[in-house]
């Protein structure tokens, strides 16, 4: 896969523009963070409806909505006059939201729009930020999941319906524009120190809900691996599809045990009931569709991020949790093994 150099990547983002979008998220206005803090990136578009939580320094913030009809005619326009090269598309949501419709008008008719304006404006680029969940957690799942197996989970609920519904317009995308960069990262549970989202919450609880009889293995991946490889793929070209996982796995269990939580196991037949009704109730976080994550695997395969990608998450499964949870790490350590994997690229 080519590989620019330092100054190649330098020459190419002094004269053209990066856009991100959902910069008003936790994954948009991290990478956001770091472009305004590298010297290679001259010009920035954050595309949010909300201000990026943080003052820019370079960027320049375009308040736009992506469920608003004419978006895609003000988005050739903006990625024409910034001649924009790249696109990074992180608007997506990281919770199940009780309005089906808006979730759907900005996921996947949101992303419709985008792709429109790209192709437009002749973007080369397009990275999309999605999630190993897609996959599914179903009873007849391998033990490792490889980006050649069917993305399922739209079988189990609205909100990983449209995620699948966006990965298959990139993907479709791709295959109407050869001559373009899609890449697609799909990125297991993210933990570490600030990340917040519906997983999150659940491990914070006091009282964690289990299912009776189950103890499915989790996987998590740290933030900062997570934001290593969206930048690899910014300043390289790496076609396809590539699953984004810390090395190792962890049982439910043990993961509570981490966080200092207390299990509650509860039978399955009460348990679907009770988090449909919490959710209707405007009490519960995830509807109960989604229990099938705490009974079965979804583990996916790291094998393509390692030998195509070349990608080495620092941090371990295990660590990202550790991270998360507030414990003291290494960074020494984390250093030494940041420099040995940067060696061996």
């Amino acid at each position: 896969m080519p590989k620019l150099s330092k100054a190649e990547v330098t020459r190419v983002y002094s004269s053209h523009a990066i856009a991100i979008t959902g910069t008003a998220g936790f994954l948009g206005s991290t990478l956001l963070k770091a472009l305004e803090n590298d010297k290679r990136f001259k010009h920035i578009i954050a595309i949010d409806k909300k201000p990026p939580p943080f003052k820019l320094k370079k960027a320049k913030w375009v308040c736009l909505d992506l469920t608003f009809g004419a978006c895609d005619e003000k988005l050739v326009k903006l990625f024409r006059k910034k001649r924009c090269t790249t696109l990074v598309h992180t608007a997506l949501l990281t919770k199940p939201v009780r309005n089906i419709e808006e979730a759907h008008e900005l996921e996947s008719v949101g992303t419709m729009r985008l792709l429109t304006a790209a192709a437009d404006a002749k973007i080369y680029k397009l990275i999309l930020s999605s999630t190993t969940d897609v996959y599914g957690a179903f009873p007849d799942n391998p033990n490792f999941l490889t980006e050649h197996h069917p993305a399922r989970g739209g079988m189990l609920s609205p909100f990983l319906k449209d995620k699948v519904e966006v990965e298959n317009q990139f993907l479709t995308f791709a295959e109407k524009h050869p001559e373009k960069m899609v890449t697609l990262l799909r990125q297991a549970t993210i933990l570490g120190p600030t990340v917040n989202n519906f997983k999150t919450h659940f491990l914070q609880n006091p009282l964690v809900p289990t299912v009776m009889g189950f103890d499915p293995l989790f996987q998590f991946v740290h933030e900062a691996d997570v934001l290593r490889a969206l930048l690899k793929t910014i300043t390289e070209d790496h076609p396809g599809i590539f699953n984004i996982v810390g090395k190792g796995v962890l049982p439910l269990s043990r993961a509570i045990q981490i966080t200092g939580k207390i299990p509650v196991p509860i039978p399955t037949f009460l348990l679907y009931p009770l988090a449909e009704t919490l959710w209707y109730l405007n009490i519960g976080s995830v509807p109960g569709t989604h229990i099938n994550f705490l009974k079965y695997l979804c583990i996916a395969d790291g094998t393509k991020m390692w030998s195509r990608l070349r990608f080495q998450p620092v941090y371990t499964s295990q660590e990202a949790l550790l991270g998360f949870v507030g414990r003291e790490l290494n960074k020494e350590e984390f250093s030494k093994r940041l420099e040995e994997i940067e060696e061996t690229n």
